[in-house]
């Protein structure tokens, strides 16, 4: 972020927002000291809303400033918790407390297919005191723009990338061979990163991979300032010591990590399956706080309930998206947690006229397309680490392409 400009220290009370004005004299400063630290990235963009996730480096009690584009009016959106506005927050790991001065501010109401400009700020604590702030340095980003999406759209451009594991480079590939420029939507359909270790702890302990170095700070670089992506949870985001924070960085309105987006004509479901291991695995130490086999008839019940709504049955495409494959189709009798989810949700997508399910986590040479079968009445895509999808839809086509990393095409295919 450049043009990054000091305002003035003032002190902050409450709620009345009293402000006491110490000093006012604008000074620049240089990029190297300037307090953001990651993003900011887009989240949840839809036709009416947006969450915009940015860190700081420092304390700092932040906002954003968004205008319609071509106008000069400004609104400031904050995030707001409980009454109050949110200040920076610490993550607390069981052993270390991670320097994360992380923020999530939804911004909602705005206008379908209109495209608006924000700015993210920031301002430096000094001293904080139960309602009251001591604030100085003001800190500015430059302009971003979006665009809201079309609630009537009737074409469809989708990008589905997974298992990267850290691969910054081979992300950027990718999403190049993909034509990320072209697309609409881009899905992580998870293992985007070996672990969410972001404190190390000892010499023993799992390899730093912290989200924005593991692919977020790619994404900004690309696209991701102006156009959301859609983070699924695989199965290594669920280990490392922020992994209990993975809503504070990929933030959803619902609460929940597993979703379904209606993109006009298109209904997009995204599965969470959790821990690919079993609750009771033998090992202990991976899972012996496991309690996914819950959290998964949760999600059945959840998805039950969403075939059945006006909203799932109008769509007139109807995508479904999960790290773990389903069905399940793996010989590894360890997974039994990927099993037993495959099975609980396989037979709730036989009555939902599934176009395409798209999976990760088995980690093809290629990838795998899966006929529809009498257990499975579904075709099933599995890719990933080595191969990636694009899917274009449009006049009750739906048209997949599945790439290499060098551009190669492996396969086309029109559903």
């Amino acid at each position: 972020m450049n043009h990054i400009h000091s305002r003035h220290t003032f002190v902050w009370k409450g709620r009345g927002m009293i402000l006491l004005l110490f000093l006012l004299i604008p000074v620049f400063l240089s990029a190297a000291t300037t307090c953001f630290r990651g993003g900011p990235y887009l989240q949840e963009l839809s036709h009416d809303g947006v969450t915009i996730v940015f860190e700081n480096s420092v304390p700092t009690f932040a906002w954003v400033e968004l205008r319609k584009k071509g106008q000069s009016a400004v609104t400031k959106y904050y995030q707001e918790v409980e009454g109050q506005h949110q200040i920076y927050d610490y993550l607390q790991a069981p052993s270390v407390s991670l320097p994360v001065q992380n923020f999530r501010i939804r911004i909602s109401s705005l206008e379908n297919k209109t495209t608006y400009e924000y700015r993210v700020c920031s301002q430096k604590i000094e001293q904080m005191k139960p309602y009251s702030a001591k604030l100085s340095t003001q800190y500015e980003s430059d302009w971003y723009e979006f665009t809201t999406l079309d609630s009537k759209a009737t074409e469809h451009h989708l990008l589905v990338v997974s298992d990267m594991l850290g691969r910054t480079e081979m992300l950027k590939k990718f999403l190049d061979a993909l034509d990320y420029q072209t697309a609409d939507h881009i899905i992580y359909a998870g293992d985007m990163m070996e672990n969410m270790q972001v404190g190390k702890t000892s010499s023993t302990a799992s390899k730093c991979e912290e989200p924005y170095t593991s692919f977020i700070n790619s994404s900004v670089e690309l696209f991701a300032t102006r156009q959301d992506f859609n983070m699924l949870r695989g199965d290594h985001e669920t280990k490392g010591d922020a992994a209990d924070y993975f809503s504070t960085y990929f933030p959803h309105q619902s609460g929940k990590n597993y979703n379904a987006y209606r993109w006009g004509d298109l209904e997009v479901v995204m599965l969470d399956g959790g821990e690919a291991l079993p609750d009771d695995d033998p090992t202990a130490y991976t899972t012996i706080l496991a309690a996914y086999n819950a959290y998964r008839q949760e999600e059945a019940r959840w998805l039950e309930q969403l075939i059945q709504t006006p909203e799932y049955k109008t769509a007139r495409y109807r995508i479904v998206v999960s790290h773990l494959p389903i069905p399940f189709t793996s010989e590894e009798t360890t997974e039994g947690g990927a099993k037993y989810f495959a099975d609980l949700m396989t037979p709730i997508l036989n009555k939902a006229d599934v176009n395409l399910l798209v999976c990760g986590h088995l980690q093809p040479k290629t990838y795998t397309l899966l006929e529809p079968t009498a257990d499975a009445n579904f075709p099933t895509l599995v890719q990933g680490y080595n191969s990636a999808l694009r899917l274009d839809i449009k006049d009750g086509k739906i048209t997949l392409r599945v790439v290499d990393a060098d551009g190669n095409i492996l396969d086309t295919k029109e559903l």
